[in-house]
């Protein structure tokens, strides 16, 4: 899910004391009546999305504050710390200090990041003075950062280098036309070698949380654990130069790309964000994006924590200042040279080897290292430039063409091994495998394997095993090897799970064969009930297989599509009004009975299905509810009988003598005559009497008297 910067900017603007909202808003907004808090608060949200208005306020601003959104738009990300705004400001010859950044705060184009103890701001200098220049950040509105990268770019200039120099008048187009052409095959990336490992990262840090001493930094033994890692520390296909602690660099590089979050001192594996449910191309925008987060490594020197607080890392600044200078080919050293030049911190921060040669051994470990894997340039021997993802991504131009993929690009071998072909991997996939099977090497033919404890993981992150097995179904070249799905279903028989889906799309056929038909080719993977299937992870099939004669909303109200027979024991369902569930919820009931010739499915009560329901831990209010919502009564009185004849006192019977009288005022008579009266046990109906054997002949006797006999055989 797409984060929410709108929703992020109306929370900041909400703890603005009123005069400083009003200040932003007059000069963003300019509102012409006074309007309440919130209003104006929604009237400043809403502007940052109107690409009009923002470019006329974008006009307004000094050179430097245009200069801070073009960093964050060309960065692709939204949130800095000012620190680093002011080091890539000051490269640029702009040493106003704090001031752009307040004129940007006070234009309504800025917003600081404030902590969740932060009192209200009443005025920007105050905020920014108490949280301290290295610790303050500051965000912006993606859509305004979008609009500043299409703002004029002040193309760095360096007249020892001619790739790099542009006249007064010699446009930087005019530049790039003249650039030397390389001599020598350009290499490109396929993008998959950062991806790979920060999935690797997270597999490891699923397995084993990372824990953070009190200052923030890795503990000796998982810094250790990273360093000597087998698959992190491999020398990459993709990767011309080496860099110093790669793991280090995924650790933290998926820690800012939301694949792993701090807690309590510990960083923890979440669930891959919904950008890893997509093409590649998107995945590597958000990396990208990320990067420039990642403070506590420089390519040399790999993990550098900073020991005082007050220094701030110069590899994010002068990692993105290194790809805008390479927007045509040129070499290390010229780039260095820049950097050497103009970056304020970067050439006292180097190691002493690359200080004696300007830097440009840092240069090429981050270009080649850092910057060439993840696809952001193109490269040669000894030469530059960024690649048409690097160009989209920094200066918005078109976005490149994802090239196809090849779905089936797994080999699952009977060892349990098993090969993914990186020309057909998917972020999807590629998520799928982390979560049940262990990454053992990263090439062009990457290797895992198929452990119980990597399958147990993967179960309690909520696949199921028909989810696993059909991933490596749809994936294979060719069907997973009878040992491999026997030995995934002894590890997944090991562990009693409830598998919840947070949604699901349900598909009902009208007879068992058609379901087993859809088993069978994959379209669906669970089986609810005889009739009814579900895809393994819940999402919605592919619907040109089917025949689709309905869809039902399941957050509507259950409907009324069952009716009783007059036998009190038979259900009758609507077709056309039953929603799938009906069919998993009266089976605790009733039992099924033959469907009928015209597609009718009936079902009859039993007590063996009744005092089922009991035993599942229905009780006759419950039942009675179901009864009442699916058919419009409560239980019949025979489905009572059914379900409650065994918990009743034992029935007794005994003999009783009916009378029948001509009349039913007769009948009257002798129910209110007391010499009679006694001598009547109950009244059956208008003209049936009830009388015990051994009060007739007391009633004759009375009944005599009037002249009245009781013949006491057959009527006549």
């Amino acid at each position: 899910m797409e984060f929410d910067w709108s929703g992020r900017c109306r929370d900041t603007l909400t703890r603005y004391e009123e005069p400083l909202l009003r200040a932003v808003a007059e000069k963003l907004v300019r509102p012409r009546t006074k309007l309440p808090s919130a209003e104006l608060v929604e009237k400043i949200v809403t502007t940052l999305t109107n690409a009009p208005v923002i470019d006329r306020r974008l006009k307004e601003l000094p050179p430097a504050a245009r200069r801070i959104l073009a960093i964050l738009g060309c960065s692709r990300q939204p949130c800095w710390k000012i620190g680093h705004l002011l080091t890539i400001l000051a490269a640029f010859d702009h040493h106003d200090g704090f001031t752009p950044v307040q004129s940007l705060l006070e234009a309504g184009l800025l917003f600081p990041v404030l902590e969740a103890t932060t009192a209200p701001v009443s005025d920007f200098t105050t905020w920014y003075g108490a949280a301290g220049m290295n610790a303050a950040r500051v965000f912006t509105h993606p859509q305004v950062a979008a609009r500043s990268r299409t703002d004029a770019w002040e193309w760095p200039r360096d007249p020892t280098d001619a790739s790099l120099a542009v006249t007064e008048d010699q446009p930087p187009a005019a530049a790039a036309a003249a650039a030397p052409t390389p001599p020598d095959a350009v290499r490109h990336a396929d993008g998959w070698e950062w991806p790979l490992r920060l999935a690797v990262v997270w597999q490891q840090v699923h397995a084993e949380p990372v824990r953070l001493t009190q200052s923030g930094t890795l503990f000796k033994r998982d810094l250790q654990r990273l360093q000597t890692d087998a698959v992190l520390t491999a020398a990459p296909v993709e990767q011309p130069v080496s860099v110093s602690d790669a793991g280090v660099l995924a650790l933290l590089w998926a820690q800012a790309a939301g694949l792993v979050e701090e807690r309590s001192a510990t960083l923890d594996a979440t669930a891959f964000p919904a950008v890893w449910a997509g093409p590649l191309g998107p995945l590597l925008s958000e990396l990208f994006a990320a990067l420039w987060l990642v403070d506590a490594w420089e390519p040399l020197g790999g993990y550098t924590p900073a020991d005082n607080p007050m220094v701030l890392s110069p590899t994010p600044t002068a990692g993105l200042l290194s790809l805008l200078l390479a927007r045509e080919w040129t070499s290390p050293r010229a780039i260095a040279a820049w950097l050497w030049s103009h970056h304020p911190s970067w050439a006292g921060s180097l190691p002493a080897s690359a200080a004696r040669e300007q830097g440009t051994p840092w240069v090429k470990a981050w270009l080649w290292g850092v910057a060439y894997p993840l696809g952001a340039v193109e490269v040669t021997t000894d030469q530059v430039r960024l690649s048409a993802w690097g160009r989209h991504w920094l200066f918005g131009e078109r976005e490149p063409a994802t090239p196809p993929t090849f779905p089936q690009t797994l080999v699952v071998q009977p060892n349990a091994e098993i090969l993914a072909y990186r020309q057909g991997l998917t972020p999807e996939l590629v998520a799928s495998l982390s979560r049940f099977a262990r990454w053992t090497s990263l090439g062009p033919a990457c290797t895992l394997e198929l452990t119980a404890e990597q399958t147990y993981r993967g179960l309690e992150s909520g696949l199921s095993l028909p989810m696993i097995v059909q991933t490596l179904n749809r994936h294979g070249l060719r069907p997973l090897p009878p040992g491999v799905a026997d030995l995934l279903q002894r590890w997944a028989s090991k562990r009693e799970r409830i598998t919840v889906f947070t949604s699901a799309v349900l598909v009902e056929f009208p007879t068992p064969a058609e379901l087993e038909a859809a088993l069978a080719r994959g379209l669906v993977a669970l089986r609810l009930t005889d009739r009814i299937g579900m895809t393994a992870d819940g999402s919605e099939p592919a619907l040109t297989h089917f025949r689709l004669i309905g869809n039902r909303d399941y957050e509507a109200k259950p409907q009324r599509c069952v009716q009783m027979a007059d036998d009190g024991i038979t259900l009758t369902v609507d077709t056309p009004q039953a929603d799938l569930l009906l069919e998993a919820e009266i089976g605790l009931f009733a039992e099924a009975l033959p469907v009928e010739a015209n597609g009718t499915r009936k079902y009859q009560l039993s007590a063996a299905t009744l005092r089922r329901a009991l035993a599942h831990g229905r009780s006759l209010a419950d039942i009675d509810a179901w009864f009442l919502e699916r058919t419009g009564a409560p239980l019949s009185p025979a489905g009572r009988l059914l379900l409650c004849g065994s918990q009743l006192e034992p029935w007794h019977a005994t003999p009783l003598l009916v009378l029948t009288v001509p009349t039913t005022e007769i009948a009257d008579g002798l129910m209110q005559w007391p010499a009679t009266r006694p001598r009547i046990t109950e009244r059956l109906g208008p003209q049936a009497l009830v009388v015990r054997p051994d009060d007739l002949p007391a009633l004759r006797a009375v009944l005599a008297e009037l002249g009245i006999t009781i013949d006491s055989g057959p009527p006549r």
